[in-house]
């Protein structure tokens, strides 16, 4: 399971990808990928539920690949998410 922290802050110029563009990256791999905020973890392959997940976003989210082309996705979603710094 690869493990890849992001830490986004308020007011800060850079915009997100989209979360159409994030989900059809999601699903284009084998492998489970979630984002966990907190205590909770939300599918970024079900769009209601990474919605969800992507409104509890404060400061911090962590996102999780597991499966066989995890490495290739994680590498996938570091390009997406490239204005983020990643934290610790």
């Amino acid at each position: 399971m690869v493990e890849r922290k992001y830490r986004v802050f308020s007011g800060e110029s850079t915009q997100p990808p989209p979360i159409s563009a994030l989900i059809q990256t999601a699903n284009r791999f084998c492998c489970d990928i979630y984002m966990e905020v907190g205590s909770r973890q939300f599918n970024m392959k079900d769009y209601d539920e990474f919605q969800a997940g992507v409104q509890t976003v404060t400061q911090i989210f962590v996102l999780y690949f597991n499966g066989e082309d995890e490495q290739e996705a994680e590498g996938r979603f570091q390009t997406l998410f490239g204005g983020y710094e990643k934290a610790g």
